[in-house]
C-alpha cells in the first residue's frame, strides 16, 4: 500500500473526515486531498501532524 492510499485508509478507519483533519492538522483540506490522491509528497513534518492527528505512532505509514 503507498503513502497516500495508507493516509486515506488510517483516516477512514477512524472515522475521520478530510476537515477533521484539517482542523486537527492546520493543513488545507484541499491539501489533505493532494496528499490522499498522490499528487503531493508530504515532508516528514507533515507526517507528524497526521501521526499525531490520527492518534498513532509515526511508523505506521
Amino acid at each position: 500500500m503507498i503513502l497516500s492510499e495508507r493516509l486515506r485508509f488510517i483516516r477512514e478507519q477512524k472515522n475521520l473526515t478530510q476537515g477533521d483533519i484539517e482542523e486537527r492538522t492546520g493543513l488545507k483540506r484541499s491539501y489533505v486531498s493532494r496528499l490522499e490522491h498522490g499528487r503531493t509528497i508530504p515532508s516528514l513534518a507533515t507526517l507528524e501532524k497526521f501521526a499525531q492527528a490520527l492518534e498513532i505512532p509515526l511508523y505506521l505509514f
